[in-house]
């Protein structure tokens, strides 16, 4: 069955995602749904009547027949998933509705039916068997997760791979001495730690690694087969991205990781005035990673995997709130379980019950694309585009190498909009013989490229070390346009960060471990970290505050109005002024920049040099930082406070004065 699917579950770019902002189907949903199909309760009466007729032998023989029909559709239908087209709508839902709806059925049939089928002299299921069904479910819902950008199936995923562990559904694989088995277990530990990652589960990360590593071991030295070298890789892909995540983040003391949020946390996300003005809302995003040395794990880039929670919510949970799927208002249907087995019913959608806001607490339709050639990238653009409503807006993050002129003075017969840009892949390797190409700028997407696509609003974030390409990008469509752009060069004390993320989507994602990074914090106390978390939002509050009191452009205060769009502005002032402050930075090659120009005045404002200065001095490490504008403001006060003195006593001399 997996065979059949070629792992694409875990290949990212090969599922990219769809909205489905008015529908969220479960598996109790779809079952609900399906009005032309007979419920489970409805076949369970009708086997009762013909058992009363029919001898065992015949009537178990039928639940076999069922079941054998059952498995062999749900196979069919999962295997039908990769042929789903890519891009576009919902064209893809109902099939996954019909896919949730068998597997549930399957499922709760092997249940009802357990020691019928698990008789030697009638089926002799196996329990890997019961485990790669429950594997398929949480791979449903991580499909589902993927498609619609809802945080709460990829809980509902983790829920089912944990229960697969939990009960050993694969314990016994090896004893079989089948090589497939051994292979379904391997990709289902591969795929429980891609969700672990996404919800940032580090410590059970850490124990399935090292579960992975043995069962790789013991897959080699058995069967010797001849995809050992790609496990091998998978392995140390995984190993290497955790080990880069591991140098981004301080620990605490005892080695723990310190708590962070990665994503959008609504009840402590900075408010905007409203002026009136329609609403503009992040509709659709696309998410390219492309530097050819960093480190991905499942084409999943470092950048891409921190800019996609940042673009997530994270989910609303209600506390003491009955199970009950996204959507539902009736009752849970009748559960029939063993005490070894999970419930679907009960095992997921615990405590995820969404309420009533739900449906503007929404999450951008993403899609994510490592290493997309230029014709890829722009079918993609095109469809996002497509899709976009009235007042929506489309995000294109794009992570990757710069791509330049060589000769950047000839440009007369040239549109400066293409002299360069960020590069993008080629199918096949460049000939070095071949010049005209002009280091790689076919392959190469230039601002010029997107003006098409500024008749809707747009905002753009370049991480590259030829993002200043796009500083003078045309605006023809008087649409809302937004450049944000990395530093083109960084310091040479700064620690590289080529290979294990950039450092400004690093800000992005989560300024915090942006200013440790840069401060040389690699351990700090648990107490004096959540003060800086707290400092760091009474930062970014202060400066929404300014954005509020700020003439900007109209463009400018219309990104503001989205909730994601206005944490990566807030984030972008915060990551510039940091960096502005830290001594290491002196050359405007240093800073990120923005299309439009940001008011000087907002990344200047004492109050929020004031608020980094407090940051600096609590994580003890004002060596690397200077304020002066603050310094001049306090040269200023202390002298009136003197004055005041004098009036009433001896003047006061300083130290120095003495001296």
């Amino acid at each position: 069955m997996e065979e059949s699917t070629k792992d694409s579950q875990t290949v990212i770019s090969a599922i990219p995602l769809a909205s489905t902002s008015s529908s969220q189907a479960t598996l109790q949903d779809v079952v609900m749904e399906e009005g032309n199909t007979p419920s489970l309760n409805n076949n369970n009466s009708t086997t009762e009547k013909d058992s009363k007729v029919i001898d065992p032998a015949t009537n178990n023989q039928k639940i076999v027949e069922e079941f054998q029909y059952l498995l062999e559709k749900s196979q069919q239908l999962f295997a039908g998933l990769r042929d789903l087209p890519p891009t576009g709508g919902r064209q893809w839902q109902p099939y996954f509705q019909r896919t949730f709806e068998v597997y549930t059925k399957l499922w709760k049939f092997q249940q009802q039916n357990r020691f019928i089928l698990e008789n030697k002299d009638n089926y002799g299921l196996k329990r890997w068997e019961v485990g790669e069904i429950a594997s398929k479910i949480g791979q449903l819902y991580y499909h589902y997760y993927l498609r619609t950008s809802e945080t709460n199936y990829l809980h509902e995923s983790y829920i089912f791979y944990e229960a697969i562990r939990e009960r050993a559904y694969f314990k016994d694989v090896l004893d079989v001495k089948n090589p497939n088995l051994m292979i379904k277990k391997l990709r289902y530990y591969a795929r429980f730690i891609v969700v672990c990652l996404l919800l940032n589960n580090r410590d059970i990360v850490q124990k399935l690694m090292e579960e992975l590593n043995g069962l790789v071991d013991d897959y080699i030295k058995i069967f010797k087969p001849a995809d050992s070298n790609e496990w091998q890789s998978v392995l140390h892909e995984i190993g290497t991205f955790l080990e880069a995540e591991k140098k981004l983040a301080p620990i605490s003391p005892e080695g723990h990781y310190l708590p962070i949020a990665r994503r959008l946390q609504i009840e402590r996300s900075p408010r905007l005035e409203k002026d009136g003005t329609p609403k503009l809302k992040l509709q659709e995003a696309i998410l390219v990673g492309n530097y050819q040395n960093q480190i991905k794990f499942s084409e999943l880039t470092l950048d891409m995997y921190h800019i996609l929670q940042s673009l997530e919510r994270e989910p609303a949970l209600q506390k003491n709130a009955p199970p009950k799927a996204p959507g539902e208002n009736t009752s849970t249907n009748e559960r029939v379980t063993g005490k070894d087995d999970i419930s679907i019913e009960d095992q997921s959608n615990v405590n995820l019950s969404v309420d009533k806001t739900a449906s503007r607490r929404l999450n951008p339709h993403k899609y994510l694309l490592y290493r997309p050639t230029f014709s890829q990238l722009l079918v993609y653009i095109a469809t996002a585009f497509k899709e976009i409503n009235e007042n929506s807006a489309l995000l294109l993050y794009i992570s990757a190498d710069g791509a330049k002129r060589a000769n950047n003075n000839d440009l007369s017969s040239l549109n400066v909009g293409y002299s360069g840009g960020v590069a993008t892949s080629a199918r096949k390797a460049a000939d070095k013989s071949d010049t005209s190409d002009n280091n790689g700028l076919t392959n190469c997407l230039h601002p010029d490229d997107l003006v098409p696509f500024t008749r809707k609003p747009l905002c753009l974030i370049i991480d590259s070390n030829n993002s200043t390409a796009f500083v003078n990008f045309p605006k023809v469509f008087n649409q809302p346009f937004l450049c944000l752009m990395s530093p083109t060069e960084y310091p040479d004390s700064i620690p590289d960060t080529s290979q294990i993320g950039s450092l400004f989507t690093l800000f992005l994602h989560t300024p915090l471990l942006g200013f440790a990074f840069i401060s040389d914090i690699d351990q700090l106390d648990p107490d004096t970290w959540e003060k800086c978390v707290n400092l760091v939002s009474e930062a970014e509050i202060i400066i929404v505050e300014l954005f509020n009191s700020s003439q900007l452009e109209r463009s400018l205060k219309r990104f503001l109005q989205d909730d994601f769009l206005r944490q990566f502005l807030v984030r972008f002032v915060l990551c510039n002024a940091i960096m502005r402050s830290h001594t290491s930075f002196q050359n405007e090659k240093n800073f990120p920049t923005s299309c439009p120009l940001l008011p000087s005045a907002i990344i200047e404002s004492s109050d929020l040099l004031t608020k980094l200065r407090q940051i600096t001095k609590e994580a003890q490490v004002e060596k690397y930082y200077s304020f002066p504008t603050l310094e001049v403001v306090d040269e200023f006060i202390e002298p009136t406070t003197q004055l005041d003195e004098e009036v009433d006593e001896k003047p006061i001399i300083s130290p120095v004065a003495q001296e």
